[in-house]
């Protein structure tokens, strides 16, 4: 349930840890984005690994079998498995996720009984699921979270308590207007209404965020 594409050569190279949405990276709708973003990753010159935290349980949906803090914990183990692979380039290893699996990278910067907090050196954060991360993350990696000002499936107000106080930690946030949950995958329609809320695609937010995350990350 670890997938690893990597460019051509010994490397080293930097990395992209790729941490799905609650239907995780096979659903029909929404598999074209994850095989597209993580094609464009290697062809820039990342190492790229998809955390299947579904895959790894045999689930088909995050809700309600799988826990952000399960999601936490795939993710440590697949930054330590990076950082022992000699063509990932040291001080490079970045995380982005998606909804639920942003929500569980975010909660993968606190420590648990069974692990210690993560140890990525920059991690984006599509529209996060903050609701099961109840602990204050007072992390010094840089962390990017990119919303849409009309998300109403998992909303940033969500996500304000578990942000750390001192400016120093405090994440970059970009908020794009008239963008619903899911805004950067393109095989959606502009609005499709489910009983969890609104997701849709925004082609402005989706390029303005794409180009904000490359920049972002440790290369």
């Amino acid at each position: 349930h670890y997938q690893l594409e990597k460019p051509d050569g010994a490397g080293p190279f930097p990395a992209v840890m790729m941490v799905p949405g609650c239907s995780g990276f096979d659903r029909e709708l929404l598999k074209k984005h994850y095989d597209a973003v993580q094609s464009k990753f290697v062809k820039l010159g990342f190492v790229t690994l998809r955390v299947d935290y579904l895959a790894a349980r045999s689930a088909d949906s995050c809700w309600p079998d799988v826990m952000t803090r399960e999601v936490a914990d795939d993710i440590c183990i697949a930054a330590e498995f990076l950082r022992q692979q000699p063509f990932v380039k040291e001080g490079t290893i970045n995380l982005i996720g998606w909804s639920y699996g942003g929500g569980g990278a975010l909660h993968a910067l606190g420590r648990s009984q069974n692990r210690n907090p993560v140890q990525v050196d920059a991690m984006v954060v599509y529209y996060p699921y903050c609701r099961e991360v109840k602990q204050k993350l007072d992390s010094e990696i840089p962390v990017f979270v990119l919303v849409g000002a009309v998300d109403n499936v998992a909303p940033l107000g969500e996500c304000k308590d578990i942000f750390p106080t001192a400016p120093s930690h405090r994440p970059v946030i970009r908020v794009y207007e008239d963008a619903h949950h899911s805004f950067d995958f393109e095989e959606l329609p502009a609005e499709m209404e489910y009983e969890f809320g609104t997701i849709g695609y925004n082609e402005a937010a989706a390029k303005a965020a794409w180009l904000e995350v490359i920049k972002f990350l440790r290369k």
